[in-house]
């Protein structure tokens, strides 16, 4: 057996159909360059790519086991878990050095652009040994459905916050020559994951403590409200939808919306009421999900009976002055989920890139609709400013752009971003590419007329796409009338019943937390000891996976998890370090977990206080309910307004 047919079998051992897939590529392969073996003049195979006239060694031709010795030793001191992102296999050097010298596991991820380079590759290495000692992927573009576009996914598994000092890009000699544009779009591509997880914990960090109270503040309205998956077959599929944000570019085309009105659903975010409203444009429909929002931004006569989408950590303010119907999706917080799956409607979710925006052309794919207008979406400082007049203030001012980062333009060349805009922008480009792949006639209008260029989307005028795509009449008021809210009076008695029950389970929490750490301080007095009895430490072991599992399964931790991102990172940050004895790797574990249940009780105690002011008034609505005093009557002309009136009035705010 040659090492080619064995490396085949090796792959398909841990890649199910990849001997398939590989000898299907083989036959569809379409050559696009020249490969030449030769041998360097140290007596190794190096290959020569001859494309587009140029000629490329991908390995050293006066030496070939020189430079990645080199390499392997400039890496310094490595790490269980390290992972190298690598473009390109046609130096078969590099990953040999790796698996011959390298004893603990790393994470090795090939990108391969060229089916021809990468079968070359595997008649001169025997892959067994490094499949088994590290985590080695192989992704080749035209391999089954392996592509650049595609490699996201493995990209945010690898690239995690914590993780990222232990990351390198890793580009083999003269593929940045001969794969120009894959060397980019690669780099790119591990630039914005980078750039997304920080940004994510960031805003975790910075959310932290009020998303949990928001959370809770918010959590009685599930009882009368509705769910973004019974807009699913109630609005037409062939519906044109339209998302109006609030970039520089709205001033210039909002009055053409009222062309749009009655012949499209028309969504808005938050930051673009004000503006929508003053140019006599009713939106069907408004999302808010930003936890500190202001509400001056949507404080404005008629914003109030507005349908609205929104989120359990929204701002409490702006729900409370919300008297219209509410539309919540599943978020996978699971004291909620209990109530929501008493409305028995399957699962829905909607898909964000970060901004408002983003959450409303996702819904919008969501419920099936196959054209979407975006309008305002600027994702740029459009003549320098950041958001349209009448938004944050009635003039907004100019932002000096001097040293922002610049991007294609719609109608300019070149426009400033910022680098929230720019990673909404890059969500933008991957999920409209997915989108497109599932619905063949699946169409992104842009008819912002400004700001930055969104790849897979069609340039129009708002009056343009309005003309070419909203020509149905629909009534989406009369659409969202028949719809009633997702819990019946009986499951609603019921959520009332379970909120009332969360103070109660925030101590119950406490309590099994304070269980733990006392089992962590016993662990650390038995690793102190000169001899450790091993079946103590076993036993106790046992005890902790048990107490762990029963504390992660109460519905109110991930609500105190919430508040502290901070620490779970710095858990999650020493993950990989081994240490050499029982005893030292007993007190570490100690360590961590006295430090974790520390927080997760005072999490615990502090969120069981704001959860009963939040209670407070909660035991009326439900003994009203119980005797009848508070009539629901289905017939009633404005029944859902009353209850959730009736609601927010009697419960209020602490």
């Amino acid at each position: 057996m040659t090492i080619y047919e064995k490396n085949i079998q090796t792959l398909s051992r841990y890649y199910p159909e990849m001997d398939y897939n590989i000898d299907k590529a083989k036959h569809e392969l379409k050559e696009n360059y020249t490969i030449i073996e030769e041998k360097s003049n140290d007596g190794l195979p190096v290959l020569k790519v001859k494309k587009d006239g140029h000629c490329c060694y991908l390995g050293g031709k006066r030496n070939a086991q020189k430079p990645p010795e080199e390499w392997l030793e400039a890496q310094g001191d490595l790490c269980d878990g390290y992972t190298y992102i690598m473009l390109g296999i046609g130096n078969i050097g590099y990953l040999r050095e790796l698996i011959e010298h390298v004893d603990f596991r790393l994470n090795i991820i090939i990108y391969e652009p060229s089916i021809q380079i990468f079968l070359k590759s595997l008649e001169w290495i025997d892959l067994e040994k490094g499949m088994k000692k590290h985590l080695i992927i192989f992704w080749v573009e035209g391999i089954g459905l392996m592509t650049l576009d595609r490699i996201g996914s493995i990209l945010d598994k690898v690239m995690r916050l914590e993780n990222l000092n232990k990351v390198q890009l890793f580009i083999l000699p003269n593929y940045d020559i001969l794969f120009e544009k894959e060397c980019e779009s690669l780099v790119k591509k591990c630039e914005d994951t980078a750039l997304e997880n920080r940004v994510n914990y960031n805003t975790a960090v910075f959310f932290s403590n009020i998303d949990s109270v928001n959370v809770m503040k918010n959590a009685k309205y599930l009882c009368t409200a509705y769910k973004t998956i019974q807009l699913y077959k109630t609005i037409p599929f062939d519906t044109t939808g339209i998302v109006v944000a609030a970039g520089p570019s709205l001033n210039k085309n909002i009055k053409e919306l009222k062309n749009a009105k009655g012949k499209s659903f028309i969504i808005a975010v938050d930051t673009a009421i004000k503006p929508l409203l003053r140019a006599g444009i009713i939106p069907d429909m408004y999302f808010i999900v930003d936890a500190l929002k202001p509400i001056g931004l949507v404080q404005i006569e008629g914003a109030e009976k507005i349908p609205i989408v929104t989120t359990l950590n929204a701002a409490p303010e702006i729900l409370k002055f919300h008297i219209g119907k509410k539309f919540f999706y599943d978020e996978g917080y699971r004291f909620a989920e209990k109530i929501i799956m008493k409305s028995g409607l399957r699962w829905g979710d909607v898909a964000t890139g970060g901004s408002v925006a983003t959450n409303v052309f996702s819904l919008l794919y969501k419920i099936g609709l196959k054209t979407i207008i975006l309008v305002g979406q600027d994702l740029a400082l459009t003549g320098n400013k950041s958001h349209a007049d009448g938004t944050f203030e009635e003039k907004m001012p100019e932002v000096d752009t001097t040293n922002y980062k610049w991007v294609e333009g719609n109608y300019e060349e070149k426009v400033p971003t910022r680098v929230d805009f720019y990673t909404f922008l890059t969500w933008y480009e991957k999920t409209i590419s997915e989108c497109k792949e599932y619905v063949k006639d699946f169409r992104v209008i842009n008819a912002t007329e400004g700001g930055a260029k969104i790849e897979g989307t069609e340039i129009m005028t708002l009056r343009e796409a309005i003309a070419e795509t909203c020509t149905k009449e629909v009534d989406i008021a009369s659409c969202l009338d028949n719809i009633q809210p997702m819990l019946n009076e009986c499951n609603r008695t019921w959520a009332i019943e379970y909120l009332l029950s969360i103070p109660k389970q925030f101590e119950t929490l406490k309590k099994e937390t304070q269980k733990l750490h006392k089992c962590y301080c016993n662990l650390e007095r038995l690793c102190k000891t000169k001899q450790v009895d091993s079946q103590q430490y076993l036993k106790l072991l046992k005890k902790i996976k048990n107490l762990i599992t029963k504390i992660e399964s109460e519905d109110t931790y991930q609500l105190v998890t919430m508040t502290m991102p901070s620490a779970t990172k710095i858990l999650r940050d020493e993950e990989f370090v081994q240490l050499d004895t029982l005893q030292e790797e007993g007190k570490e574990l100690a360590r961590k977990g006295k430090l974790y249940t520390n927080l997760v009780a005072e999490g615990a105690e502090l969120l069981k206080g704001e959860a009963e002011k939040i209670c407070d008034g909660l035991e009326g609505i439900l003994a009203d309910l119980e005797s009848g005093a508070l009539e629901i009557d289905p017939e009633a002309e404005d029944i859902h307004t009353f209850v959730e009136a009736e609601l927010t009035k009697r419960i209020g705010q602490p």
